[in-house]
């Protein structure tokens, strides 16, 4: 079809500055598969391809959908489109799974048993709600886990886990025992071990949950996507309604869909017969949280007759790291086959290094990091990467000892933090303080600060809206409780009630007042610690955040849908992060230690073949040197070298640093002393 149009010349530039391989793509319609490589412009490709549907084909952009992982990816695509096509032509459903599927809910929520203006809760709320039922439940009758006592955290985490997990693969509260029954019966069978006695509790608190959401007009995020694809795979009705508003589907990173995601895309392109995926089965990475490589490894069964693309050109890393990265990956027996090769030359060998202790190999990281510094290199162009959080303790003490800064990415992410959750409950409760859909706000804030509510006086209070079908909120003046609780309370509703009942102010103007006057701020400002300062300047700037909407709904779902996302690149430190938080990211300088079995891969592994995916992943973040290490001894017991390490070809490897065998100069003890001096003046 497309060589028989003329490329329109705003199409043109786009289409020009792609290979052949990622043009051919671009231009194919109905069912494509584009596997791209690490490296390879999948991102160009994906965009390019939205473009030349709206361009080309003639494709309203309101009936193009457009679906990512992470808000940041939506955002840069939403850009690169309108630069092409001009301000305001990007697909209208562009954003993440879960922004896109709130929007479908949004528009009937009947579907997941819900009333207009649902809140939604994230991670953090699902683990609180979960863990309240949990506690709820007699001691005697709660399942004992294989580590831990019976309720701790790591329980309840996993009990959090597994309804997700059910959720994820469209099982509901009524099917759910079904479901962990066939589960067990399979496991028997295979001889393998499943947590029988948990499975079973989580069948019922699933249900408990699911029921504590529903009271509270409340979806989760495996809600959101659970639903929807539920209702078009059992409802034809709905199906062909929401498949006939859109012309064009397009997905990216699509190694990485679960169940739920999967058929939601299927569902959705149902009508248009038009699916353009862009993925590496290479680099499916979270089978952990439901990810499910089989989805683009089965595309072309899926849907007969679909093209598929290679994209094999790397545009990031030298030849020697791609060498070492195919090499790895080649023993995947079940990969679609394909060879990263790249036009910028072979590079550097691969620095593959042993050392005796977990401390030596520290101490050497922080000490080559700072002569490449010292050399020229930025901060921000080094990482040290890493398979389990854990592994960075030793590396972080060197680089402190050695006085390079350096940032661990992955921290809490702002709609995380206490003050920040705190605010908006305090916004949240003020919005709806008589709908039960506000019970968990009262509960976050009832007693920050300190109003004489315990766990008693809670208690009786929930006792109350029980038995009065009222919100907690409102149920504390019908609850008896101590003298200073109800006059502490009594203010606090006041307040709250009055401040709630303004109009024509922003939610940031509300937010302000609620936290001035409930004594919020004071309570920070008579905290001299270093974390009070920090948690005043994420206020102020969650403030800010406030004031650009007039509707509290429209901030909450803003807040919920954005928490966890993770934060921007610091720009002035050595980066440190796991694996699987290093992938789409790249860096001149990568330094991967702790590459030893039982460690990488991990001594409890079930899936080799992810763990292989993920020294691919690792390897391929490099863009202009590879440091690989490993250690005869770490924390007191003695490791042998990870099997990945055997699979670097010898041609593309040396085992000591580059600079030893001319590979670049040594250390230039006078430009590492000013760099030395430029950091303390710093104060790094």
């Amino acid at each position: 079809m497309s060589a028989a149009l003329p490329i329109p010349p705003r199409l043109a530039p786009i289409l020009d500055d792609l290979t052949p391989a990622q043009r051919a793509a671009a231009l194919a319609l109905r069912h494509v598969l584009v596997l791209a490589g690490a490296g390879t412009g999948k991102t160009k490709t994906l965009t390019a391809g939205v473009a030349a549907r709206i361009e080309l084909y003639g494709m309203d952009p309101s009936r193009i959908l457009c679906v990512t992982f992470t808000n940041k990816a939506a955002r840069e695509m939403r850009e690169r489109i309108s630069l092409v096509c001009g301000e305001g032509m990007a697909p209208s459903w562009l954003g993440t799974f879960h922004a896109l599927c709130a929007r479908q809910l949004r528009a009937e929520p009947d579907v997941a048993h819900l009333r207009p203006g649902f809140d939604i809760r994230d991670a953090d709320d699902t683990l609180g709600m979960v863990r309240r039922l949990v506690k709820a439940t007699p001691r005697e009758r709660l399942p004992r886990p294989q580590d831990g006592e019976p309720g701790d955290a790591r329980q309840i985490a996993a009990m959090a886990d597994r309804i997700s997990r059910l959720k994820e693969d469209l099982i509901t509260p009524d099917a759910a025992g079904h479901h962990v029954e066939a589960m067990i019966a399979r496991a028997h069978e295979r001889r393998s071990f499943i947590d029988e006695a948990g499975w079973r509790f989580v069948v019922g608190l699933y249900g408990q949950y699911q029921a504590l959401l529903r009271e509270q007009n409340a979806a989760d995020f495996a809600d959101l996507l659970m639903w929807p694809t539920l209702a078009m795979v059992h409802n034809e009705t709905y199906r062909y309604r929401w498949s006939r508003r859109f012309t064009a589907i397009l997905a990216d990173e699509y190694q990485d869909v679960n169940r739920a995601q999967f058929l939601w895309l299927k569902m959705l392109s149902d009508v248009s017969g038009e699916l353009f995926c862009v993925g590496d089965d290479s680099q499916s990475i979270y089978s952990w949280r439901g990810a499910k490589v089989g989805f683009i490894r089965g595309f072309a069964k899926e849907f007969p007759g679909a093209q598929m693309f290679k994209l094999e050109e790397n545009f990031r890393s030298t030849g020697n790291i791609l060498d070492a990265s195919n090499a790895i990956i080649a023993h995947d027996p079940s990969r679609i086959p394909k060879t990263l090769y790249t036009r910028k030359g072979a590079g550097k060998p691969i620095e593959v290094l042993n050392f005796a202790y977990a401390s030596e190999e520290a101490d050497a990281i922080a000490a080559e990091i700072g002569r490449r510094a010292a050399a020229g290199s930025l901060w921000h162009d080094i990482a040290v990467i890493y398979r389990q959080n854990r592994l960075s303790r030793a590396i972080e003490e060197a680089l402190i000892q050695a006085r390079v800064p350096y940032e661990i990415v992955g921290d809490v992410g702002f709609y995380q933090r206490v003050a920040v959750k705190d605010a908006l409950a305090l916004v949240s409760l003020s919005a709806r303080p008589d709908d039960r859909q506000s019970d968990e706000a009262f509960r976050r804030v009832a007693n920050r600060p300190a109003r004489g509510l315990g766990a008693k006086g809670l208690g009786a209070v929930e006792m109350v809206a029980r038995e009065r079908d009222l919100s907690l909120f409102a149920a504390v003046r019908e609850t008896h409780l101590s003298q200073k609780a109800a006059a502490a309370l009594t203010e606090f509703e006041r307040v709250v009630r009055d401040i709630g009942a303004r109009e024509g102010i922003t939610v940031g103007e509300r937010m302000r007042l609620l936290l001035e006057e409930t004594g919020y701020y004071a309570m920070l400002r008579a905290d001299d610690s270093e974390d009070a300062k920090v948690q005043l300047e994420n206020l102020a700037e969650l403030a800010e955040v406030a004031d650009r909407y007039r509707k509290v709904e429209h901030l909450m779902e803003h807040a919920a849908l954005a928490s966890g996302a993770p934060g921007e690149k610091g720009r002035d430190r050595v980066q440190l992060l796991t694996m699987h938080r290093a992938k789409g990211l790249e860096f001149r300088h990568v330094f991967l230690p702790a590459w030893e079995e039982n460690l990488f891969p991990g001594s409890n592994t079930r899936n080799f073949d992810e763990e292989r995916r993920l020294a691919y992943v690792a390897l391929t973040r490099a863009m202009e040197q590879a440091t690989v290490s490993s250690c005869d001894y770490r924390q007191g017991t003695s490791s042998v070298p990870s099997r990945f390490l055997d699979d670097i070809p010898e041609d593309n490897r040396v085992k000591r640093w580059n600079w030893q065998t001319g590979g670049g100069g040594g250390v230039d003890s006078k430009a590492w002393a000013q760099t030395r001096r430029e950091m303390d003046a710093l104060g790094l």
